[in-house]
Protein backbone atom coordinates (compact mmCIF):
# COMPACT_ATOMS: atom_id res chain seq x y z
CA UNK A 1 0.00 0.00 0.00
CA UNK A 2 1.93 2.83 -1.30
CA UNK A 3 1.32 5.76 0.24
CA UNK A 4 2.42 8.40 -2.89
CA UNK A 5 3.43 11.81 -1.90
CA UNK A 6 1.21 13.98 -4.06
CA UNK A 7 1.70 17.17 -5.73
CA UNK A 8 -0.82 18.70 -3.63
CA UNK A 9 1.22 17.45 -0.29
CA UNK A 10 4.75 18.98 -2.08
CA UNK A 11 2.97 21.89 -2.56
CA UNK A 12 1.53 22.37 0.84
CA UNK A 13 5.16 21.90 2.55
CA UNK A 14 6.65 24.07 0.59
CA UNK A 15 4.20 26.71 1.29
CA UNK A 16 4.38 25.68 5.28
CA UNK A 17 8.37 26.87 4.59
CA UNK A 18 7.30 29.53 2.58
CA UNK A 19 4.94 30.93 5.53
CA UNK A 20 8.03 30.40 7.95
CA UNK A 21 10.82 32.57 6.26
CA UNK A 22 7.80 35.82 5.82
CA UNK A 23 7.59 38.52 7.52
CA UNK A 24 4.93 37.75 10.59
CA UNK A 25 2.26 39.85 9.02
CA UNK A 26 1.83 37.33 6.67
CA UNK A 27 1.11 34.77 9.44
CA UNK A 28 -1.91 37.08 9.92
CA UNK A 29 -3.59 36.92 7.21
CA UNK A 30 -3.68 33.01 7.45
CA UNK A 31 -6.11 32.59 10.01
CA UNK A 32 -9.70 33.18 8.98
CA UNK A 33 -11.25 33.94 12.58
CA UNK A 34 -14.90 33.07 11.34
CA UNK A 35 -13.59 29.19 11.12
CA UNK A 36 -11.89 26.58 13.30
CA UNK A 37 -8.44 26.91 12.34
CA UNK A 38 -8.26 23.05 13.63
CA UNK A 39 -10.01 19.55 13.25
CA UNK A 40 -10.88 17.80 17.05
CA UNK A 41 -11.24 14.37 17.16
CA UNK A 42 -14.85 13.90 17.55
CA UNK A 43 -15.61 15.70 13.83
CA UNK A 44 -13.37 12.64 12.44
CA UNK A 45 -15.05 10.14 14.89
CA UNK A 46 -18.16 10.17 13.48
CA UNK A 47 -17.03 9.44 9.86
CA UNK A 48 -15.25 6.75 11.54
CA UNK A 49 -18.36 5.12 13.35
CA UNK A 50 -19.88 5.38 10.08
CA UNK A 51 -17.41 3.53 7.45
CA UNK A 52 -16.94 0.89 10.08
CA UNK A 53 -20.57 0.46 11.06
CA UNK A 54 -22.21 1.19 7.47
CA UNK A 55 -21.31 -2.38 6.41
CA UNK A 56 -22.37 -4.36 3.55
CA UNK A 57 -24.09 -7.02 5.21
CA UNK A 58 -25.98 -8.66 1.88
CA UNK A 59 -22.89 -9.22 -0.09
CA UNK A 60 -21.50 -11.33 3.01
CA UNK A 61 -24.85 -12.91 3.05
CA UNK A 62 -24.46 -14.14 -0.22
CA UNK A 63 -20.93 -15.43 0.36
CA UNK A 64 -22.45 -17.45 3.87
CA UNK A 65 -25.14 -19.07 1.85
CA UNK A 66 -28.06 -17.18 4.08
CA UNK A 67 -29.27 -15.81 0.40
CA UNK A 68 -28.56 -17.08 -2.98
CA UNK A 69 -28.37 -14.75 -6.06
CA UNK A 70 -29.00 -15.56 -9.78
CA UNK A 71 -30.01 -12.72 -11.81
CA UNK A 72 -26.15 -12.60 -13.26
CA UNK A 73 -22.88 -14.25 -12.49
CA UNK A 74 -20.84 -12.11 -10.72
CA UNK A 75 -18.05 -12.76 -7.88
CA UNK A 76 -19.65 -11.16 -5.04
CA UNK A 77 -22.56 -13.73 -5.24
CA UNK A 78 -20.92 -17.02 -5.82
CA UNK A 79 -17.52 -18.40 -5.05
CA UNK A 80 -15.82 -17.51 -8.27
CA UNK A 81 -13.55 -15.07 -5.56
CA UNK A 82 -10.54 -12.93 -6.82
CA UNK A 83 -8.74 -10.15 -5.16
CA UNK A 84 -10.25 -8.60 -1.93
CA UNK A 85 -9.68 -4.72 -0.82
CA UNK A 86 -7.62 -2.74 1.34
CA UNK A 87 -9.82 -0.32 1.76
CA UNK A 88 -9.12 -0.62 5.81
CA UNK A 89 -5.96 0.96 5.37
CA UNK A 90 -8.17 4.20 4.37
CA UNK A 91 -10.08 4.41 7.36
CA UNK A 92 -6.93 3.49 9.26
CA UNK A 93 -5.67 6.31 8.10
CA UNK A 94 -8.23 8.56 9.57
CA UNK A 95 -8.17 6.36 12.89
CA UNK A 96 -4.53 7.80 13.15
CA UNK A 97 -5.27 11.22 12.56
CA UNK A 98 -7.66 11.33 15.20
CA UNK A 99 -5.51 9.62 17.75
CA UNK A 100 -2.88 12.59 16.71
CA UNK A 101 -6.06 15.03 17.28
CA UNK A 102 -6.56 13.39 20.91
CA UNK A 103 -2.64 13.56 21.81
CA UNK A 104 -2.54 16.71 20.70
CA UNK A 105 -5.83 17.89 23.17
CA UNK A 106 -4.80 15.14 25.90
CA UNK A 107 -8.02 13.38 25.40
CA UNK A 108 -7.76 10.16 26.30
CA UNK A 109 -10.86 8.64 25.46
CA UNK A 110 -10.12 8.96 22.02
CA UNK A 111 -7.03 7.31 22.44
CA UNK A 112 -8.99 4.29 23.63
CA UNK A 113 -10.79 4.54 20.82
CA UNK A 114 -7.97 4.20 18.82
CA UNK A 115 -6.76 0.97 20.29
CA UNK A 116 -10.88 -0.65 19.50
CA UNK A 117 -10.43 0.59 15.77
CA UNK A 118 -6.93 -0.34 15.06
CA UNK A 119 -7.60 -3.93 16.25
CA UNK A 120 -11.42 -4.09 14.68
CA UNK A 121 -10.11 -3.02 11.02
CA UNK A 122 -6.52 -5.17 11.23
CA UNK A 123 -8.31 -8.11 12.33
CA UNK A 124 -11.09 -7.78 9.34
CA UNK A 125 -7.82 -7.40 7.20
CA UNK A 126 -6.13 -10.46 8.40
CA UNK A 127 -9.29 -12.54 8.40
CA UNK A 128 -9.52 -11.81 4.91
CA UNK A 129 -5.89 -12.29 3.41
CA UNK A 130 -3.89 -14.22 6.27
CA UNK A 131 -0.63 -12.10 6.42
CA UNK A 132 -0.55 -8.44 6.42
CA UNK A 133 1.73 -5.21 6.67
CA UNK A 134 0.49 -4.01 10.87
CA UNK A 135 3.92 -3.34 12.57
CA UNK A 136 4.91 -0.94 9.58
CA UNK A 137 1.88 0.13 8.39
CA UNK A 138 0.67 3.70 8.69
CA UNK A 139 4.21 4.76 8.51
CA UNK A 140 3.79 6.78 4.73
CA UNK A 141 4.80 10.18 6.56
CA UNK A 142 7.95 8.98 8.08
CA UNK A 143 8.55 7.22 4.47
CA UNK A 144 8.19 3.88 4.64
CA UNK A 145 5.91 2.86 1.42
CA UNK A 146 6.66 -0.67 1.67
CA UNK A 147 5.33 -2.21 4.66
CA UNK A 148 7.26 -5.71 5.63
CA UNK A 149 3.90 -8.39 6.48
CA UNK A 150 3.76 -9.86 9.57
CA UNK A 151 2.96 -13.10 9.96
CA UNK A 152 -0.77 -13.93 11.26
CA UNK A 153 0.33 -14.86 14.89
CA UNK A 154 1.98 -11.72 15.43
CA UNK A 155 -1.01 -9.80 14.00
CA UNK A 156 -3.15 -11.02 16.26
CA UNK A 157 -0.81 -11.41 19.14
CA UNK A 158 -0.79 -7.23 18.35
CA UNK A 159 -4.24 -6.66 17.86
CA UNK A 160 -4.87 -8.53 21.23
CA UNK A 161 -3.30 -6.27 23.13
CA UNK A 162 -4.75 -3.44 21.43
CA UNK A 163 -8.18 -4.47 22.71
CA UNK A 164 -6.18 -4.70 26.23
CA UNK A 165 -5.24 -1.15 26.04
CA UNK A 166 -8.99 0.04 24.80
CA UNK A 167 -9.92 -1.66 28.01
CA UNK A 168 -7.60 0.45 30.13
CA UNK A 169 -8.16 3.59 28.32
CA UNK A 170 -12.01 3.70 28.04
CA UNK A 171 -13.44 5.15 31.05
CA UNK A 172 -16.40 7.39 31.49
CA UNK A 173 -14.86 9.63 34.52
CA UNK A 174 -12.61 11.16 31.76
CA UNK A 175 -15.78 12.93 30.21
CA UNK A 176 -18.19 12.35 27.20
CA UNK A 177 -16.96 11.31 23.93
CA UNK A 178 -17.87 13.75 21.40
CA UNK A 179 -18.92 12.94 17.86
CA UNK A 180 -19.86 9.60 18.88
CA UNK A 181 -22.75 7.70 16.74
CA UNK A 182 -23.21 4.76 18.21
CA UNK A 183 -23.46 5.09 21.69
CA UNK A 184 -23.91 8.15 22.68
CA UNK A 185 -20.67 9.35 23.72
CA UNK A 186 -20.95 6.63 26.43
CA UNK A 187 -16.91 5.43 26.85
CA UNK A 188 -17.91 2.20 29.31
CA UNK A 189 -20.26 1.21 26.50
CA UNK A 190 -17.26 0.89 23.97
CA UNK A 191 -15.41 -0.72 26.59
CA UNK A 192 -17.76 -3.37 26.98
CA UNK A 193 -17.66 -3.33 23.04
CA UNK A 194 -13.78 -3.64 23.02
CA UNK A 195 -14.09 -7.05 25.44
CA UNK A 196 -16.71 -8.24 23.64
CA UNK A 197 -14.94 -8.16 20.42
CA UNK A 198 -11.51 -9.52 22.36
CA UNK A 199 -13.95 -13.01 23.23
CA UNK A 200 -14.38 -13.52 19.35
CA UNK A 201 -10.92 -12.87 18.13
CA UNK A 202 -9.80 -15.73 20.85
CA UNK A 203 -12.82 -17.70 19.76
CA UNK A 204 -11.47 -17.17 16.18
CA UNK A 205 -8.12 -18.86 16.99
CA UNK A 206 -9.24 -21.88 18.57
CA UNK A 207 -7.10 -24.13 16.67
CA UNK A 208 -4.52 -22.26 18.11
CA UNK A 209 -5.57 -22.96 21.99
CA UNK A 210 -1.86 -24.68 22.76
CA UNK A 211 -0.12 -21.40 21.83
CA UNK A 212 2.36 -20.51 24.73
CA UNK A 213 2.64 -17.32 22.64
CA UNK A 214 -1.00 -15.83 22.67
CA UNK A 215 -2.33 -18.18 25.66
CA UNK A 216 -5.84 -17.84 24.60
CA UNK A 217 -7.36 -19.39 27.25
CA UNK A 218 -5.73 -17.44 29.59
CA UNK A 219 -6.81 -14.05 28.39
CA UNK A 220 -10.26 -15.32 27.98
CA UNK A 221 -10.54 -16.07 31.65
CA UNK A 222 -9.54 -12.91 32.67
CA UNK A 223 -12.15 -11.49 30.77
CA UNK A 224 -14.61 -13.44 32.72
CA UNK A 225 -12.72 -13.65 36.08
CA UNK A 226 -13.03 -9.50 36.16
CA UNK A 227 -16.22 -8.44 35.70
CA UNK A 228 -15.02 -4.90 37.24
CA UNK A 229 -12.32 -4.72 34.91
CA UNK A 230 -13.25 -6.55 32.01
CA UNK A 231 -17.35 -5.02 31.44
CA UNK A 232 -19.86 -7.43 28.92
CA UNK A 233 -22.79 -6.82 27.24
CA UNK A 234 -25.70 -7.65 29.48
CA UNK A 235 -28.52 -7.36 26.77
CA UNK A 236 -29.37 -6.12 23.56
CA UNK A 237 -29.31 -2.57 24.06
CA UNK A 238 -25.47 -2.87 24.81
CA UNK A 239 -24.92 -3.85 20.97
CA UNK A 240 -22.32 -2.07 19.08
CA UNK A 241 -24.87 -1.51 15.98
CA UNK A 242 -26.22 1.25 13.82
CA UNK A 243 -28.95 2.48 14.21
CA UNK A 244 -30.80 4.01 10.89
CA UNK A 245 -33.45 7.00 10.74
CA UNK A 246 -34.85 9.52 8.13
CA UNK A 247 -33.68 12.76 9.33
CA UNK A 248 -29.98 12.57 8.66
CA UNK A 249 -29.21 12.76 5.02
CA UNK A 250 -28.00 8.41 3.78
CA UNK A 251 -28.76 7.20 7.10
CA UNK A 252 -31.64 4.87 6.05
CA UNK A 253 -31.30 1.00 6.02
CA UNK A 254 -29.24 0.18 3.28
CA UNK A 255 -30.73 -2.10 0.68
CA UNK A 256 -34.06 0.53 1.13
CA UNK A 257 -34.95 0.48 -2.52
CA UNK A 258 -32.55 -2.24 -3.72
CA UNK A 259 -34.39 -3.65 -6.97
CA UNK A 260 -32.48 -6.64 -7.38
CA UNK A 261 -33.28 -8.15 -3.37
CA UNK A 262 -36.50 -7.87 -4.46
CA UNK A 263 -36.78 -9.19 -7.77
CA UNK A 264 -33.28 -11.76 -8.25
CA UNK A 265 -32.78 -12.88 -4.15
CA UNK A 266 -34.26 -15.50 -2.73
CA UNK A 267 -33.34 -16.97 0.58
CA UNK A 268 -30.67 -20.33 0.42
CA UNK A 269 -32.30 -23.62 0.85
CA UNK A 270 -29.71 -24.66 3.70
CA UNK A 271 -30.62 -22.02 5.59
CA UNK A 272 -34.21 -22.25 5.53
CA UNK A 273 -33.92 -25.94 6.37
CA UNK A 274 -31.78 -25.37 9.54
CA UNK A 275 -34.90 -23.02 10.77
CA UNK A 276 -37.32 -25.37 9.56
CA UNK A 277 -36.07 -28.31 11.03
CA UNK A 278 -35.66 -26.10 14.03
CA UNK A 279 -39.99 -24.83 13.96
CA UNK A 280 -37.53 -21.14 14.41
CA UNK A 281 -40.08 -18.78 14.23
CA UNK A 282 -37.13 -16.03 13.48
CA UNK A 283 -38.02 -17.63 9.82
CA UNK A 284 -40.93 -15.72 9.51
CA UNK A 285 -39.73 -12.11 10.27
CA UNK A 286 -36.56 -13.02 8.14
CA UNK A 287 -38.05 -14.21 4.68
CA UNK A 288 -41.70 -13.82 2.53
CA UNK A 289 -44.02 -17.13 2.20
CA UNK A 290 -43.56 -19.01 -1.35
CA UNK A 291 -45.63 -16.44 -3.32
CA UNK A 292 -49.59 -17.18 -3.52
CA UNK A 293 -49.23 -19.25 0.50
CA UNK A 294 -50.19 -18.06 3.82
CA UNK A 295 -47.55 -16.77 6.07
CA UNK A 296 -46.76 -18.25 9.63
CA UNK A 297 -46.57 -21.85 7.98
CA UNK A 298 -43.39 -23.68 7.66
CA UNK A 299 -44.51 -26.00 5.37
CA UNK A 300 -45.15 -22.72 3.12
CA UNK A 301 -41.40 -21.52 3.45
CA UNK A 302 -38.58 -22.58 0.63
CA UNK A 303 -35.50 -21.92 -0.55
CA UNK A 304 -32.73 -22.19 -3.62
CA UNK A 305 -30.25 -24.54 -3.79
CA UNK A 306 -26.92 -21.98 -4.32
CA UNK A 307 -24.98 -25.09 -5.99
CA UNK A 308 -27.50 -24.81 -9.13
CA UNK A 309 -26.76 -22.99 -11.98
CA UNK A 310 -28.15 -19.71 -12.12
CA UNK A 311 -30.53 -20.98 -14.51
CA UNK A 312 -31.78 -23.74 -12.46
CA UNK A 313 -31.79 -21.35 -9.54
CA UNK A 314 -33.96 -18.73 -11.36
CA UNK A 315 -36.57 -21.43 -12.18
CA UNK A 316 -36.39 -22.15 -8.58
CA UNK A 317 -37.04 -18.85 -7.37
CA UNK A 318 -40.91 -19.12 -8.39
CA UNK A 319 -41.30 -21.34 -5.32
CA UNK A 320 -39.15 -20.41 -2.96
CA UNK A 321 -39.21 -17.57 -0.27
CA UNK A 322 -37.68 -14.05 -0.70
CA UNK A 323 -35.82 -12.19 1.89
CA UNK A 324 -38.50 -10.51 4.26
CA UNK A 325 -39.80 -7.26 2.11
CA UNK A 326 -38.99 -5.02 4.79
CA UNK A 327 -35.49 -5.11 4.73
CA UNK A 328 -35.94 -3.69 0.85
CA UNK A 329 -39.32 -1.65 1.56
CA UNK A 330 -38.53 0.14 5.02
CA UNK A 331 -35.77 3.30 5.55
CA UNK A 332 -35.72 2.22 9.04
CA UNK A 333 -35.56 -1.68 9.17
CA UNK A 334 -33.64 -2.60 11.73
CA UNK A 335 -30.14 -1.61 13.18
CA UNK A 336 -27.21 -2.90 11.66
CA UNK A 337 -25.56 -4.88 14.17
CA UNK A 338 -21.37 -5.21 14.41
CA UNK A 339 -21.28 -7.51 17.66
CA UNK A 340 -24.21 -8.18 19.83
CA UNK A 341 -25.31 -9.85 22.76
CA UNK A 342 -26.32 -12.40 21.69
CA UNK A 343 -22.92 -13.64 19.88
CA UNK A 344 -21.47 -12.72 22.81
CA UNK A 345 -23.42 -15.16 24.87
CA UNK A 346 -22.42 -18.00 22.45
CA UNK A 347 -18.85 -17.45 22.83
CA UNK A 348 -18.94 -17.86 26.46
CA UNK A 349 -21.11 -21.01 26.09
CA UNK A 350 -18.49 -21.93 23.41
CA UNK A 351 -15.34 -21.61 25.51
CA UNK A 352 -17.09 -23.19 28.34
CA UNK A 353 -17.85 -25.90 26.61
CA UNK A 354 -14.24 -26.39 25.50
CA UNK A 355 -13.03 -26.36 28.94
CA UNK A 356 -11.02 -23.18 29.22
CA UNK A 357 -12.99 -21.33 31.34
CA UNK A 358 -14.81 -21.81 34.66
CA UNK A 359 -16.54 -19.19 37.22
CA UNK A 360 -19.44 -18.19 34.35
CA UNK A 361 -21.94 -20.28 34.99
CA UNK A 362 -23.31 -23.31 32.72
CA UNK A 363 -22.52 -23.05 29.06
CA UNK A 364 -26.50 -24.24 29.01
CA UNK A 365 -27.28 -20.68 30.32
CA UNK A 366 -25.09 -18.56 28.32
CA UNK A 367 -26.24 -20.77 24.77
CA UNK A 368 -30.40 -19.79 26.05
CA UNK A 369 -29.42 -16.38 26.85
CA UNK A 370 -27.98 -15.95 23.26
CA UNK A 371 -30.87 -17.18 21.60
CA UNK A 372 -33.07 -15.53 23.83
CA UNK A 373 -31.47 -12.40 22.45
CA UNK A 374 -31.62 -12.89 19.31
CA UNK A 375 -34.79 -13.83 18.87
CA UNK A 376 -35.63 -10.73 21.45
CA UNK A 377 -33.92 -8.63 18.55
CA UNK A 378 -36.69 -10.29 15.93
CA UNK A 379 -39.90 -9.50 18.18
CA UNK A 380 -40.55 -13.17 19.47
CA UNK A 381 -42.83 -13.50 22.58
CA UNK A 382 -41.03 -15.53 25.58
CA UNK A 383 -43.67 -18.52 25.46
CA UNK A 384 -42.54 -19.18 21.45
CA UNK A 385 -38.99 -18.72 22.65
CA UNK A 386 -39.31 -21.26 26.30
CA UNK A 387 -40.97 -23.68 23.24
CA UNK A 388 -38.30 -23.22 21.24
CA UNK A 389 -35.27 -24.06 23.65
CA UNK A 390 -37.31 -27.03 24.38
CA UNK A 391 -37.41 -28.37 20.92
CA UNK A 392 -35.46 -31.25 18.95
CA UNK A 393 -32.10 -29.98 18.00
CA UNK A 394 -32.33 -26.78 20.11
CA UNK A 395 -32.42 -28.02 23.59
CA UNK A 396 -28.92 -27.85 25.25
CA UNK A 397 -27.24 -31.31 25.04
CA UNK A 398 -23.69 -31.26 26.23
CA UNK A 399 -22.32 -34.27 23.92
CA UNK A 400 -23.33 -32.14 21.04
CA UNK A 401 -22.57 -28.04 22.37
CA UNK A 402 -20.24 -27.09 19.80
CA UNK A 403 -22.26 -27.93 17.11
CA UNK A 404 -25.36 -26.33 18.43
CA UNK A 405 -23.58 -22.89 19.28
CA UNK A 406 -22.24 -23.15 15.60
CA UNK A 407 -25.61 -23.49 14.17
CA UNK A 408 -26.95 -20.60 16.73
CA UNK A 409 -24.58 -18.27 15.89
CA UNK A 410 -24.76 -18.76 11.60
CA UNK A 411 -28.87 -17.91 13.10
CA UNK A 412 -28.35 -14.66 14.61
CA UNK A 413 -25.90 -13.44 12.53
CA UNK A 414 -28.37 -13.11 9.79
CA UNK A 415 -27.96 -9.73 7.79
CA UNK A 416 -25.59 -8.85 10.70
CA UNK A 417 -22.01 -9.10 11.39
CA UNK A 418 -20.58 -8.47 8.01
CA UNK A 419 -18.82 -12.15 7.33
CA UNK A 420 -18.86 -13.07 10.70
CA UNK A 421 -20.66 -16.08 9.25
CA UNK A 422 -18.83 -16.97 6.71
CA UNK A 423 -15.43 -16.73 8.80
CA UNK A 424 -16.95 -18.95 11.51
CA UNK A 425 -18.30 -21.34 9.06
CA UNK A 426 -14.36 -21.37 7.81
CA UNK A 427 -13.04 -22.02 11.09
CA UNK A 428 -16.05 -25.10 12.61
CA UNK A 429 -17.07 -26.26 9.10
CA UNK A 430 -20.59 -25.66 10.64
CA UNK A 431 -23.20 -25.75 8.29
CA UNK A 432 -21.87 -27.48 5.39
CA UNK A 433 -22.92 -24.68 2.51
CA UNK A 434 -24.34 -25.84 -1.05
CA UNK A 435 -21.82 -26.14 -3.41
CA UNK A 436 -22.14 -26.55 -7.53
CA UNK A 437 -21.87 -25.57 -11.05
CA UNK A 438 -23.36 -22.12 -9.92
CA UNK A 439 -20.47 -21.81 -7.20
CA UNK A 440 -18.15 -22.36 -9.91
CA UNK A 441 -14.29 -22.94 -7.92
CA UNK A 442 -14.26 -26.74 -8.58
CA UNK A 443 -17.01 -26.34 -6.28
CA UNK A 444 -15.17 -25.59 -3.25
CA UNK A 445 -15.95 -23.14 -0.77
CA UNK A 446 -12.89 -20.07 -0.67
CA UNK A 447 -11.07 -19.73 2.27
CA UNK A 448 -9.53 -16.11 1.70
CA UNK A 449 -9.34 -13.46 -0.99
CA UNK A 450 -6.64 -12.85 -3.23
CA UNK A 451 -4.27 -10.07 -2.42
CA UNK A 452 -5.17 -6.49 -3.57
CA UNK A 453 -3.62 -5.85 -7.39
CA UNK A 454 -2.34 -2.52 -5.92
CA UNK A 455 0.16 -4.53 -3.18
CA UNK A 456 1.98 -6.40 -6.34
CA UNK A 457 2.58 -2.65 -8.10
CA UNK A 458 3.87 -1.09 -4.96
CA UNK A 459 4.73 -3.26 -2.49
CA UNK A 460 5.46 -6.50 -4.44
CA UNK A 461 9.11 -7.59 -2.89
CA UNK A 462 7.66 -8.04 0.41
CA UNK A 463 3.61 -9.15 -0.52
CA UNK A 464 5.64 -11.89 -2.95
CA UNK A 465 7.76 -13.11 0.51
CA UNK A 466 4.39 -13.29 2.42
CA UNK A 467 3.36 -15.64 -0.22
CA UNK A 468 6.07 -17.67 -0.26
CA UNK A 469 6.03 -18.11 4.01
CA UNK A 470 2.23 -19.04 3.64
CA UNK A 471 1.07 -20.19 0.42
CA UNK A 472 4.27 -21.76 -1.54
CA UNK A 473 4.22 -18.33 -3.43
CA UNK A 474 0.79 -19.50 -5.13
CA UNK A 475 -2.14 -16.74 -4.07
CA UNK A 476 -4.92 -18.84 -4.22
CA UNK A 477 -8.46 -18.20 -2.89
CA UNK A 478 -8.37 -22.07 -1.34
CA UNK A 479 -5.04 -21.72 0.55
CA UNK A 480 -5.25 -22.39 4.26
CA UNK A 481 -4.25 -19.41 6.79
CA UNK A 482 -2.74 -20.23 9.71
CA UNK A 483 -5.55 -19.03 11.70
CA UNK A 484 -7.70 -21.99 10.63
CA UNK A 485 -4.71 -24.84 10.44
Amino acid sequence: MKQLITYKYIVGVALIILLFTSCKKYDDFQTNPNQPSTSTPGLLLTGICYSVFYYDNTSASFSDRHLTYYERGNSSQDYSWRDGSFDNYNILRQVMQMDSFAAQTGQAQYRGLTKFFRALLFSQITEQFGDIPYSEAMLGLSGNFKPKYDDQESVYKGILQELEDANNLLDDSKGEIKGDIIYGGVASQWKKAANALKLRLLIHLSKKETNTNLNIKTQFQNIISDPGKYPLFTGNADNAQLVFNTSAQNNYYPDFGYLSLATAVSMEKGFVKILKDRSDPRLFAMAEPIPGMDAGIFANYEGVDGGQTLADQQTASSNASRIKARYHDDKLNEPWIFIGYAEQELLIAEAISRGWITGAGTAQEHYENGITASMKFYGIDDADITTYLAGPDVAFNAGTALDQIAVQKYIALFMNGGYEAFFEQRRTGIPTFNVGPGTYNNMMVPKRWLYPQSEYDYNGGNLEDALQSQYGGNDDVNGVMWLIQ
